[in-house]
């Protein structure tokens, strides 16, 4: 594998007015993601600990602005109905079903092994988060750790938004056997994860960097557990090879080679397989 010498900022600014400087800076940006998501998270984390600006200063004023909106019956109705996209009993069927249909698609079960084990080690993470730092929830306006039935970092109705939306991409694209476009995949993933911020902000569950740091941590398992499986995969996926015999015995992989090769090598086999009876010396057909 080949490296480019050259910087991405040079080799951006050398190829901008020709047309290439936008699929440069894509292919450079999902090349890099992971690690940019995964800075920004800790980011978020260190800030929490630290009780720096975002989580002392910034999701304050945000809670408090959003808590001045007037807040009528249909927002309300509109606003309790969308939060619901982001609970656990609601997605992870749909993503489950998604998962079923690529496995029959690719005859393959790794696609649901993917998926579960995604959501299993996401919701052990989130658990974790939760029950170590304990922090106050946004609706008694205490955003310091460690306050008695705390639990609102990370959040995990935007990281089941996330993780859904990404698994979906992944899913639909495995099933239909192509690529998706960068820009679409990354529209269907900001789309719902912006949704749920937005309205468990406007209902003041969550503060904003419970939610930044949910739709990170959703995005990033799914794409860890994308890892493993690409890793995993071809032994979930290997098949053992079957022989068609009229007892249907499953025979080592160096006797079907052998017996595969033979049939190969002689087609009046198949064509006439009386033929291949073996007689005694002498013995004449009826």
């Amino acid at each position: 594998m080949t490296t480019d010498p050259m910087p991405f900022g040079l080799r951006a600014a050398a190829l901008r007015g020709t047309g290439e400087h936008r699929e440069a800076a894509a292919s450079w940006l999902a090349a890099r993601w992971p690690l940019l998501a995964t800075a920004a998270l800790l980011g978020v984390l260190t800030d929490l600990l630290l009780a720096g600006p975002l989580t002392t200063v910034l999701d304050v004023r945000i809670h408090e602005w959003m808590g001045a909106l007037p807040h009528t019956g249909p927002d309300l109705v509109l606003a309790h109905v969308l939060d619901h996209t982001g609970q656990r009993w609601l997605v992870t069927p749909v993503v489950i079903a998604a998962a079923l249909w690529a496995c029959r698609r690719r005859r393959s079960w790794s696609s649901l092994w993917l998926v579960l084990g995604t959501i299993f080690a996401m919701n052990v993470v989130i658990a974790i988060a939760k029950f170590t730092l304990d922090r106050g929830l946004a609706i008694t306006g205490d955003p310091s750790l460690f306050v008695p039935n705390g639990q609102a970092f990370p959040s995990g109705h935007a990281a089941n938004a996330a993780s859904a939306a990404a698994l979906l991409v992944l899913l639909v694209a495995r099933a239909r056997g192509t690529r998706i476009r960068r820009s679409s995949a990354l529209v269907a993933v900001v789309v719902p994860s912006t949704v749920m911020t937005v309205v468990s902000l406007y209902l003041g569950f969550h503060w904003f960097s419970d939610l930044l740091a949910g739709s990170l941590l959703g995005v990033l398992m799914v794409r860890a557990g994308a890892a493993v499986e690409g890793r995993l995969g071809p032994r979930l996926r290997r098949r053992r090879p079957r022989v068609s015999t009229p007892f249907d015995t499953d025979l080592p992989e160096t006797e079907a080679a052998r017996l595969a090769s033979a049939r190969a090598a002689d087609p009046a086999r198949d064509r006439a397989p009386h033929a291949q009876l073996r007689r005694r010396p002498g013995a004449t057909t009826a």
